[in-house]
């Protein structure tokens, strides 16, 4: 199969979500050689945590903190001049930005010098719903003021205690970090090809869904071409400098497990005491 991929759209109240079909992300022979996530010496594989929709929880925030996750995830809308965090604004917002992360993490880093205590670097991501002009100034001026966040310049990064990865709209979240100066974040991209640049400063992360790539649902043995097809997925990435995650992955061990086993950068829950049982467990 080429790298083009077959582009497919649902109408979902009144929303175009528009996905894309699997491509071939082997290079002709390759194998897929990977190796798996080694256990921090400090945080275990909790380093590799992932909070998915974290303001759905009954403490946005504290409940991943609680559970050791280095990071969190938060869906944000422009809303007046703030930025309100929901999945749909027919759901009710959870709070601002500010109010249920940027300041509580600040204050966190103020005390702790990082945000869990042990010095280990922190990744806030915020899922992009809309695609609104507006939001690229109103994002710029509210992480300006947080000295607790990663600095992006076009030749180099200030590593902070926390870093800002920006995922959902494509266009947005390209006008933010491609914005003249250094900004306080960089972007994912949804989509991967084997073939993709080398990372730099602005384009940091993937953020790919499970489907599209895999489309194994974690039960019984993964088939051997989805087994190929992701190792070679992690391996080209990796080569590029980003680092990796996917979305709705199926919440089981065995889909975890097979992530650690092809050295995911990170794992991606609903399920945080579960999840965090597993890594606090796996080898």
């Amino acid at each position: 199969m080429g790298s083009a991929a077959k582009l497919a759209g649902v109408m979902v109240g009144g929303w175009l979500l528009v996905g894309c079909g699997p491509r071939d992300a082997c290079f002709p022979g390759q194998a897929g050689t990977v190796t798996r996530a080694r256990r921090d010496i400090v945080g275990g594989h909790l380093r590799r945590a992932h909070a998915h929709n974290d303001y759905a929880h009954a403490r946005p925030l504290e409940d991943a903190l609680a559970q050791g996750f280095h990071s969190v995830e938060a869906d944000t809308w422009l809303v007046g001049n703030a930025l309100q965090v929901a999945h749909w604004p027919w759901e009710g917002f959870r709070g601002t930005l500010q109010e249920l992360y940027l300041d509580p993490l600040q204050r966190r880093v103020d005390e702790l010098g990082s945000v869990l205590g042990d010095g280990e670097p922190f990744v806030l991501w915020l899922d992009i719903k809309e695609r609104n002009p507006a939001y690229v100034k109103a994002l710029r001026d509210a992480l300006e003021p947080y000295s607790m966040l990663s600095v992006f310049h076009a030749d180099r990064v200030e590593e902070r205690p926390v870093s800002v990865v920006l995922s959902g709209d494509r266009a947005v979240k390209r006008l933010v970090v491609e914005s003249s100066g250094p900004v306080r974040a960089s972007r994912d991209s949804n989509d991967y090809a084997r073939d993709d640049p080398p990372a730099d400063t602005r384009w940091t992360h993937y953020a790919l869904e499970w489907d599209a790539t895999v489309g194994w649902d974690g039960e019984g043995t993964i088939p051997a071409e989805a087994l190929h097809q992701l190792r070679c997925t992690m391996e080209n990435a990796h080569a590029t400098g980003r680092r990796v995650r996917f979305y709705a992955v199926p919440e089981k061990p065995a889909a975890w497990d097979l992530l650690l086993d092809v050295g995911a950068d990170l794992v991606s829950t609903d399920r945080l005491e579960e999840l965090g049982a597993f890594l606090r467990s796996a080898p």
